[in-house]
């Protein structure tokens, strides 16, 4: 059975959407049956893995023929890009430039018309700036970030998976649920443009290179966010 974290207070601010909802207003006609975005925070406490999928229906007249999705990196630190449908692989692209960060481009396989679901998976590996404070063997990681779309979207699980050996010890907001090494979050009848913020906290052991050993002292957050471009 799933047990409850308790909710704490985020030590790094969370980054505010604003800049976001200035580049990419809310959009009618489409929305989210469901979307699930799969975050695998790796060995490397600055780098994660990020994997999405989305069940979209066109509610509108307008087809939907393109997935945007905004990214708070630059392109630079964007690697390993993938995307696809259930009849095989799709052409993501990645376009520099966005003030600020990078637009994830995904191209669909045929227009969405209205009446139209279509379900399709996206992923990527990424620079994140987690807060590490250093406890003698061990260090505590807070990571944090923020989900938002500008179509709503009826049922969203956000999954953060835990590096290997690590401990979960915290998480915001209550919502969020301990299932061993991942910490899940479940919402339903998301606005168009409203943000889903989370925290995770995990103790884990000391990274050591060389005999030394390495930490990290950054202090800031990630944000994802998204965006579709109607044909």
């Amino acid at each position: 059975m799933a047990t409850q974290l308790r909710p704490q207070t985020i030590t790094g601010a969370v980054i505010a959407p604003n800049d976001y909802r200035e580049l990419r207003p809310g959009i009618e006609g489409f929305r989210l049956v469901s979307s699930t975005v799969t975050v695998t925070l790796l060995d490397d406490p600055r780098r994660a893995r990020y994997e999405y999928e989305c069940h979209l229906e066109t509610t509108g007249e307008l087809p939907a023929r393109y997935w945007c999705y905004h990214l708070p990196t630059p392109a630079s630190e964007v690697a390993d890009i993938r995307a696809w449908d259930a009849r095989g692989k799709l052409q993501p692209r990645v376009y520099g430039g966005e003030a600020p960060g990078s637009r994830l481009e995904v191209r669909l396989r045929d227009a969405v018309r209205a009446g139209e679901r279509y379900t399709f998976w996206f992923g990527y590996e990424s620079t994140i700036r987690p807060v590490v404070a250093p406890d003698g063997r061990n260090c505590t990681v807070t990571y944090s970030d923020w989900v938002i779309f500008n179509i709503p979207c009826a049922v969203l699980h956000v999954h953060v998976e835990l590096p290997s050996g690590a401990e979960p010890v915290a998480a915001y907001p209550a919502c969020a649920e301990d299932e061993g090494g991942r910490v899940t979050y479940r919402l339903r009848a998301l606005r168009a443009l409203e943000t889903v913020s989370f925290m995770v906290a995990y103790r884990r052991a000391r990274r050591r290179r060389g005999g030394a050993v390495r930490a990290a002292a950054t202090m800031a957050a990630g944000f994802l966010g998204s965006g579709l471009a109607p044909g």
